[in-house]
């Protein structure tokens, strides 16, 4: 799209504000609304209301150059932004636009390609999803996901929540504004989509498989039922005994590791240069990669040794054998796979982990130790973020059997 053909007016007729992330949102008084699609975004926007009879959007940018707000009307609402001519959007999509707006990441390159005309109005192809939302906990959602974009939402109360058949008529109220075979209730960090033409059929998940869940229910590719049978066919491989549970652990050299002996844990990552491992161990974390511990509390207040991968320095980690079966341990704790709270990081607790939890030894013919959840064969990767630190969680998309990012260490005994 061309320039705005508009300059800035002079200084003295500028309203002089600093850029704000927040987009503003101009309501004019013959505008209801209390009877507009609520959005998540609009906790976190700037609502003016403004008198219809005199309010004019261009008059409003020339005042504000460097400001870009929206002007809601009855049946759609105008973004306003010196870089481009004003632009008509569909209500289904206000989420999405004022999200982008936050981010900064509306551009005239994505109108009629991101967002497509239809009946004179832009929007996302996909319809939204809609979103009930337990209001006293609202905040949580707000610039959390990119999946949050394409949404609708209504608030709940818990005695509404207690009956799905009523969350679910909204949601057959609401043909055409938004998908429906499914919506998703949220409270917190705890989210359950379900199915509308069978409340009964729910699928609970969190935050770290949100993204995932949410856009192939979306787009139609399962069902919720569909993610009922895969985690059940995934628990279920539990009972699946391993050829190496129970077995003892050796170190690079093929010697055993018993309890009470301590030893670091390299990561074949490929990234540092091949030393002696018979050096003494206080000098050899130059250069390569290691497993490290860092002790912290999670966005829910959980107090957590996160392992994780880090350059030239590693933690010294132990052994113990609990029921015939072999586990790495951190200061006493167990090495686990966390729980969705946990974000299905590798983490140390007091408690020996559930079998789901429990993560799997194994050796590969060239003595590298790989590791993975017990019985399922989802590997544990090591996702380098950036040079210094690696991400170290339980990949169950089985994605990563292929991935340069599957963890190898080297047990290395001090």
């Amino acid at each position: 799209m061309a320039m705005h053909r508009d300059t800035p007016p002079p200084a003295a007729e500028r309203i002089e504000e600093p850029p704000l992330r927040a987009p503003t949102l101009f309501v004019p008084d013959n505008v209801d609304f209390t009877k507009v699609q609520k959005c998540l975004e609009d906790r976190r926007t700037n609502l003016v209301t403004v008198d219809s009879a005199t309010f004019n959007g261009e008059l409003e940018l020339r005042k504000r150059p460097y400001q870009r707000f929206l002007v809601l009307e009855k049946d759609h609402f105008t973004l306003f932004n010196h870089f481009h001519p004003p632009v008509k959007f569909s209500y289904k999509s206000r989420n999405a636009v004022m999200s982008h707006l936050w981010r900064d990441a509306l551009y005239a390159n994505k109108f009629g390609t991101e967002f497509k005309e239809v009946d004179g109005l832009l929007q996302l192809e996909p319809l939204p999803v809609l979103y009930f939302v337990f209001g006293r906990e609202a905040d949580t959602l707000v610039s959390n996901y990119a999946i949050d974009d394409n949404t609708i939402m209504e608030y709940y109360e818990l005695t509404m929540a207690m009956d799905p058949a009523m969350l679910a008529k909204a949601v057959q109220e609401k043909a055409g504004l938004c998908v429906s075979h499914f919506y998703v209730v949220n409270r917190g960090k705890k989210y359950r989509a379900i199915d509308t033409n069978d409340p009964s059929i729910s699928y609970a998940f969190g935050p770290s498989t949100k993204t995932r869940t949410i856009s192939r229910l979306a787009s139609g590719s399962i069902t919720v039922q569909g993610l009922i049978d895969e985690e059940q066919a995934q628990i279920s491989n539990e009972a699946r005994e391993s050829p190496s549970s129970g077995s003892v652990l050796r170190d690079i050299n093929g010697e055993e590791v018993a309890e009470g002996e301590q030893f670091l844990l390299q990561v074949q990552s490929g990234r540092g240069d091949d030393r002696d491992p018979e050096e003494e161990w206080r000098n050899i974390f130059e250069g390569k990669d290691w497993l490290h511990v860092y002790n912290h509390t999670n966005y829910l207040g959980l107090d957590e040794a996160l392992i994780h991968g880090k350059a030239d320095y590693g933690a010294i980690f132990g052994v113990a054998v609990v029921d015939g079966v072999t586990y790495l341990t951190f200061e006493g704790q167990f090495l686990q796979i966390g729980s969705e709270d946990y974000g299905r990081n590798v983490i140390a607790l007091p408690d020996v982990p559930s079998k789901y939890n429990r993560i799997q030894i194994d050796y590969n013919s060239d003595g590298d130790v790989v590791l993975s959840r017990w019985g399922t064969g989802a590997p544990i990767i090591c996702s380098w973020v950036k040079y210094a630190y690696g991400a170290v969680f339980a990949d169950d998309s089985m994605e990563a059997v292929y991935s340069k990012e599957l963890l190898k260490l080297r047990m290395i005994k001090i």
